[in-house]
């Protein structure tokens, strides 16, 4: 199966939702249970942020390396790239909308609310990378099918 320059690249998207949730998540899945403090977490974004730079820094090297064509984008990619964002902007809004919910709910319903804090930031960080990989897999397959 021969992938094209502009679907290796959002395979790198993919497999960075791929390693992002075997990595950080469970660090996230571990404390959701307790009160949300950022100064404990302070190592682990940093940790984050120093994946994320080398990751994508080596894989678009990589890329480029190997694979010399340069992208153009035609009105196909316009249209493929508009669907996908459309699609993440999408499930962003039903997700805000969600997280609205939750909290009134628990204002409302449960006095412990900031207790739990963890627990809304484990959704909200699994959501987002949900998001990441379904707008990118939609994408992937865009290209693929089109």
């Amino acid at each position: 199966m021969n992938f094209s320059k502009k679907e290796l690249s959002i395979l790198i998207e993919i497999v960075f939702s791929i390693l992002f949730a075997i990595f950080f998540l469970p660090y996230f899945y571990d404390n959701r249970f307790e009160t949300y403090d950022l100064n404990k977490s302070v190592n682990k974004l940093i940790q984050i942020t120093i994946f994320s730079i080398i990751y994508f820094s080596l894989a678009y090297t990589l890329l480029e390396i190997f694979i010399k064509k340069k992208l153009i984008n035609d009105e196909r990619d316009i249209l493929i790239d508009l669907k996908s964002y459309k699609l993440g902007y999408i499930l962003y809004e039903i997700s805000l909308c969600l997280f609205i919910g939750v909290i009134l709910s628990v204002a409302i319903f449960d006095s412990q609310m900031y207790q739990n804090s963890g627990v809304l930031v484990f959704m909200i960080v699994l959501w987002l990378v949900l998001v990441s990989f379904i707008k990118s897999a939609y994408q992937l397959y865009l290209y693929r099918t089109s």
